[in-house]
């Protein structure tokens, strides 16, 4: 029988404050369809100090390359190099991106300026994914 535990602290959300590399656990992933009709899956990412991050992968050929990144970055995912995948699929797309989920990273965060009702406004994305330390506890 599954147990609830109390733990207020794990639902507070807290947001990097400076670009740089962090160590974070994939704790989520939520998927999607955009307005336009594009699959989505946004991974939740939480570092051991409970700073929170996301990144949306976005299901288009030209964006499959970030796939690869992050499966480089996940060496505890073992699928052979040049497995073939049909991603056109949706439940197919879901799959492989939530299989991330547990997993252990460093992420290079960097500042993306933009405007939004004139105002200019600034961001930390996800630019870069490579694998945790394995000394580094969590």
């Amino acid at each position: 029988m599954a147990m609830f535990t109390i733990d207020r602290a794990s639902a507070s959300v807290k947001n990097f404050e400076k670009p740089g590399v962090y160590t974070v656990q994939i704790v989520k992933a939520e998927s999607a369809i955009t307005p336009k009709g594009d699959d989505t899956v946004k991974l939740v990412m939480r570092s051991d100090d409970g700073c929170v991050v996301s990144d949306t992968f976005f299901n288009k050929e030209n964006s499959w390359w970030r796939l690869n990144m992050i499966l480089a970055a996940c060496p505890k995912i073992k699928l052979d190099d040049g497995t073939q995948l049909d991603l056109t699929k949706r439940e197919t797309f879901n799959s492989f991106v939530t299989q991330f989920v547990g997993q252990r990273v460093q992420v290079r965060l960097e500042e993306e300026k933009y405007v939004k009702d004139g105002e200019q406004k600034t961001v930390l994305r996800v630019k870069r994914y490579s694998p945790a330390e394995a000394d580094e506890a969590f």
